[in-house]
């Protein structure tokens, strides 16, 4: 009786370029006439081509490859007997897992596998020079890591983005010096650029991240994910605190080429890690979408708002993290039954401190009469009027806004569409395609409000003069410190240190603004 082997081709590229992907046929092709040839000198034995299994764009040591895996679902179903293979170096460049599998794996399931160009077929014994070989194979890949990883910090030290695609707000622009390309990154002036000047002009007005991520969401602005093709949205396409962290930290915003943050574990493990600051490569500057001076206040922000504003339950009070105890140098924490704070180191026992407590009230009321005589001093109002009336000339532009959103409402309707047609065509999984309707939706949804919104603002102020005197109250409000929020504290206040006399306890309030007074 013929020994029959249901045989297995299997074939690897390691990258997805042309030049690569033409080389599988080529393997598929020499393995296939190996086959024919062994079957007219093997009459003994019989060898069916049960599967070809191609994989593309995966690293020879990297083993999670989709069709190696189905491979071996398929040699674990009795499928396949054996596996042939153009060389080594196509099955595996990781010479422990290599030997694993002609060793251990492949004996234990009785599987035959044949390196055609190493002279390897496991039928035989394995050849003693074989897992030299996959040393040398591991060594090879080995090297072109690290001189690829070289490569890529000789572009990074003279300033050129190693980015597949550049960050929110920029593009790229290719400058040559002499034969040497440098990529470089350059405002792209359209609305991407403003949000990120928005982003970081409303965190310095105070505005957590969450609070700028839950207005550019509501205002429809599509987030940095929605300009890749083919992504697949995280969060439903939305913008999120970390998106904001993001843009905020990252030095390229204020024009200095700063790369190398994040690396991989090594050429072995596709995991990525952050790098600590002094292993960062800095490459020079260029035109910033923000000035430099601001990227350093908001990280001063940044530092001072983790440090200063965390506080038990998420609550962050009106003055929590700005008031100080004269006496101990500690902070004040806000006691709800009393409504005010008292120092902390008071509330400890032993007698580390005395209260110095102070009413919410009574802070806010001293402040708001020290900003109303500044504004008194510094401000016209009669100025603030007039531009209200030029405001209220200008109403004109809700029917343009209203326009431009129903411009917006047919390109998603469109989008729709499509999506539909590739689900339908079944070009798209049903996970993205759900993915992304409910997206497409949710930006529908805004629209819709934000549409409905501006039209009852349009009929609501159709009188002029009714809308000028909106203005008007509200102007007011700005000027008496009505709107008395966390926001006003943050943006004027550095800081509000009690003193307290001991015989008397009488309270002294000293306020630090950040403007002269």
């Amino acid at each position: 009786m013929k020994k029959v082997w249901n045989v297995a081709i299997y074939t690897r590229v390691s990258s997805d370029k042309k030049e690569q992907a033409e080389s599988i046929p080529a393997q598929i092709e020499s393995l296939k006439k190996w086959l024919i040839e062994k079957s007219k000198y093997d009459k003994e034995v019989v060898y069916n081509l049960e599967e070809i299994y191609e994989d593309q764009g995966f690293s020879g040591s990297n083993f999670e490859r989709a069709s190696f895996i189905k491979m071996k679902e398929d040699i674990e179903l009795g499928k396949i007997n054996m596996v042939v293979t153009r060389d080594l170096s196509r099955f595996a460049r990781n010479y422990i897992t290599a030997g694993y599998y002609l060793e251990d794996y492949f004996k234990q399931k009785g599987v035959r596998f044949v390196s055609v160009l190493d002279n390897v077929d496991t039928i035989d014994e394995v050849d003693d020079i074989v897992p030299f070989k996959n040393i040398l194979n591991e060594m090879y890949i080995k090297d072109c890591s690290r001189r690829t990883r070289d490569g890529l910090k000789q572009r990074m030290l003279r300033g050129s983005s190693i980015a597949s695609k550049p960050p929110y707000g920029y593009k790229f622009e290719k400058v040559y010096k002499g034969s040497v390309k440098n990529i470089k990154l350059v405002p792209k002036e359209d609305e991407t650029t403003e949000v990120v000047r928005e982003i970081f002009r409303l965190y310095i007005q105070g505005w957590g991240m969450g609070k700028i991520a839950t207005y550019l969401n509501n205002k429809g602005i599509e987030p940095p994910s929605a300009q890749v093709k083919n992504f697949a949205k995280g969060k439903f396409g939305l913008w999120t605190n970390n998106t904001i962290r993001y843009i905020l930290t990252n030095p390229k915003y204020a024009g200095i080429m700063v790369q190398g943050r994040w690396k991989k574990v090594s050429y072995k493990i596709k995991k990525v890690k952050t790098t600590s600051k002094d292993e960062w490569i800095i490459g020079g500057e260029f035109q910033g979408i923000i000035s430099k001076e601001v990227f350093e206040k908001v990280q001063e922000f940044i530092k001072k708002r983790s440090k200063n504003f965390r506080h038990k339950g998420g609550n962050v009070h009106l003055f929590s993290g700005v008031l100080k105890c004269n006496e101990c140098g500690g902070s004040m924490s806000y006691r709800a039954r009393y409504k005010g704070y008292k120092c902390t180191n008071s509330q400890m026992g032993g007698g580390r401190c005395t209260a110095h407590s102070v009413k919410e009230e009574y802070l806010k009321e001293i402040i708001q009469n020290d900003l109303k005589k500044y504004v008194q001093k510094m401000i016209n109002p009669k100025e603030l009027y007039e531009l209200a009336k030029d405001k209220v000339k200008n109403e004109d532009n809700y029917e343009k806004e209203i326009k431009k959103i129903e411009k917006e409402l047919k390109k998603l309707d469109s989008q729709f569409e499509k999506m539909y047609m590739n689900r339908l065509e079944e070009t798209i999984s049903k996970r993205n395609f759900d993915n992304l309707i409910s997206a497409i939706q949710k930006k529908q949804e805004r629209l819709v409000n934000k549409k409905e919104e501006i039209e009852g603002i349009k009929r609501s102020f159709q009188d002029k003069e009714k809308l000028y005197v909106k203005y008007k109250d509200k102007i007011d409000k700005i000027l008496n410190f009505e709107e008395f929020d966390r926001t006003t504290i943050e943006s004027l206040i550095d800081k509000i240190v009690v003193s307290e006399d001991k015989d008397t306890r009488e309270k002294i309030i000293d306020i630090y603004y950040k403007f002269r007074y």
